[in-house]
């Protein structure tokens, strides 16, 4: 009897054991895993190969370039300036997304705007990213992602957050020109 005892708490010991183990280790996507720089308008904040300074961001329901392209709808317009760190070679402003909720939105290709635009080391550059929402997207906290590569990783990602309740709609905004920062 004393033996069966003692191999059912053995048994007992070893599974609480395990259990603690699985809740202790980390998700299999920890090494790469964001560990974002947070940001605020006007701020110039640096990774390891990005620097950026959002100066502006708007709520519109129309937004058209300098090219005479334009669109309606529900808009969010993030002015920007951005620049290289270390080298050439880190391309282009890659990712641009605006996190709102469980709902995730990447800048829009159309018009001119400052997607993939590419970086020149320690010279800014200065543009528009422009997102469409649904009308129902306009409302609460949105989280904006900016990085150099095409998915969220390590220390390349910059985030900053936007009270859009706080923002006014604009009826119409301009995109900056893409072109070297002021």
């Amino acid at each position: 009897m004393k033996k069966t005892i003692l191999v059912w708490s053995l048994t007992l010991v070893l599974l609480a054991a395990a259990w603690g183990v699985s809740k202790a280790t980390l998700p299999d996507d920890a090494s790469t895993a964001p560990f974002p720089a947070t940001a605020e308008v006007g701020e110039t904040v640096i990774t390891r190969t990005l620097a950026v300074t959002v100066t502006d961001v708007h709520v519109a329901n129309r937004v058209r370039d300098e090219e005479g392209w334009s669109a309606e709808g529900s808009w969010v317009v993030v002015d920007l300036a951005a620049a290289g760190v270390l080298s050439q070679d880190e391309g282009s402003l890659a990712l641009a997304q605006l996190v709102i909720g469980d709902r995730t939105f990447a800048a829009t290709e159309r018009g001119t705007t400052f997607l993939d635009q590419r970086l020149v080391t320690g010279v800014p550059r200065s543009g528009s990213l422009a997102f469409e929402l649904p009308d129902d997207a306009l409302a609460g906290t949105a989280i904006l992602r900016l990085g150099t590569a095409d998915e969220v990783l390590l220390d390349d990602v910059i985030e900053l957050t936007v009270d859009l309740d706080g923002l006014p709609v604009e009826a119409e905004v301009a995109l900056d020109e893409n072109g070297w920062a002021r």
